[in-house]
């Protein structure tokens, strides 16, 4: 028996020259749409998460690359998971989502999709990160895309 997806509290922020899009509500589709299809839960109830979405740019995110991965530069997303309580919005808070908005209009304007597109499959990837998901390996990283194109897919095939 499937049970329904967790209840997900998003909040983004947003630096400046960020687009508007996606908001919360969206994300939360997406991310409810990730526990779904990654996690299959078999029961259980459903849990309150919260995750923090940042859509920044390539400064910010290069300064955070460095800061906590010891690596130069700008990249497309960074994930920190928490796995802690959140009192203030009575979830389990997994973590926070960094998402580079110039890095999304590069490789959307490079693979020719709309940039919307690219910064929801940064912060699928990003929410994959906090349900345990690792990109080290070739074999990890092929089931993660794998996971990543999946959720993509089901959500955007949703909306038609």
């Amino acid at each position: 028996m499937r049970h329904p997806a967790p209840l997900i509290l998003v909040t983004v922020t947003r630096s400046a020259g960020a687009p508007a899009m996606p908001d919360k509500n969206a994300l939360a589709r997406l991310f409810q749409r990730a526990w779904e299809l990654a996690l299959r839960p078999a029961g259980g109830g459903n849990p309150r998460l919260a995750v923090d979405v940042h859509i920044v740019g390539d400064a910010r995110i290069a300064a955070l690359n460095v800061i906590y991965l010891q690596q130069a530069g700008p990249t497309d997303v960074l994930a920190f998971s928490m796995g802690e309580t959140d009192p203030e919005r009575k979830a389990l808070h997994l973590g926070e989502i960094v998402v580079n908005h110039e890095a999304a209009k590069r490789e959307a304007a490079s693979r020719r999709i709309p940039v919307l597109n690219e910064l929801e499959r940064y912060c699928v990837h990003g929410f994959l990160h906090l349900l345990g998901y690792e990109d080290e390996t070739t074999a990890q990283r092929r089931a993660m895309c794998r996971a990543q194109e999946k959720v993509l897919r089901s959500s955007h095939s949703s909306h038609s």
